[in-house]
């Protein structure tokens, strides 16, 4: 019985996928220079022509391997903004993308050595910067709605902490506290700025009591003389 269009559309996006966690898996193993088409159809289990089918070259993989990447965190930003205090949609945010990190570490090790190669930085083109601009953009919406003044600089800061959460994960999963420290995370920018200290009044000069003047002894007559 012949297949449905359904059913080959179905049929070509898990291939396309496979496809891609083969070469990403690749990539990672071999870098993106040494490895090939015939490597990475073998990791697959296909032929490479069929790979071609899907892919005109190992640039278009490349680059649809790291646009797969910013999809995932894309969606994580877009979950975390449904619903709730700008507070707990910055808390999903900040918690989800660290889980994307866990659940596709291949790519986030990929994608570390990526950002180091002036060839692959080429290959991906205006990928890279949208992406950093838009996960900052997103950031910095939540952050001046929780009440932040200086939203653009904090953004900087938290997306700079979630990347460097993210790669000190990927260099030692077994042992690092990813939760501890996406606990921490949120702690430190989930949160309203502290209402500042009021200043306290500036004391006035300090006023000293009247000394009693020398004393005196009474004079015969009604009169006076100062004691020593």
């Amino acid at each position: 019985m012949p297949r449905t269009p359904e059913q080959n559309q179905q049929l070509r996006a898990d291939s396309h996928r496979r496809l891609l966690a083969a070469a990403r898996r690749t990539f990672v193993r071999l870098g993106f220079d040494r490895a090939t088409i015939r490597d990475i159809a073998g990791e697959a289990g296909v032929a490479q022509g069929l790979l071609y089918n899907y892919f005109r070259s190992k640039d278009d993989l490349l680059r649809e391997v790291f646009l797969e990447g910013t999809r995932d965190v894309a969606a994580a930003f877009v979950a975390g903004a449904a619903g709730g205090t700008p507070a707990e949609r910055l808390e999903r945010m900040i918690r989800r993308s660290l889980e994307i990190v866990r659940e596709r570490r291949d790519f986030w090790q990929l994608s570390y050595m990526l950002r180091h190669h002036p060839r692959t930085v080429e290959v991906l083109g205006d990928v890279l910067p949208t992406w950093t601009t838009g996960v900052r953009g997103s950031l910095e919406t939540l952050l001046r709605e929780i009440g932040h003044d200086d939203a653009a600089g904090l953004a900087l800061v938290l997306f700079a902490a979630i990347d460097g959460v993210a790669q000190h994960y990927v260099l030692d999963p077994d042992e690092y506290p990813l939760e501890a420290v996406a606990d921490c995370l949120v702690r430190s920018f989930g949160r309203p700025p502290a209402e500042p200290a009021l200043p306290h009044a500036p004391a006035g000069p300090r006023t000293m009591a009247a000394r009693p003047g020398p004393r005196t002894r009474a004079r015969r007559g009604g009169s006076h003389d100062p004691q020593p």
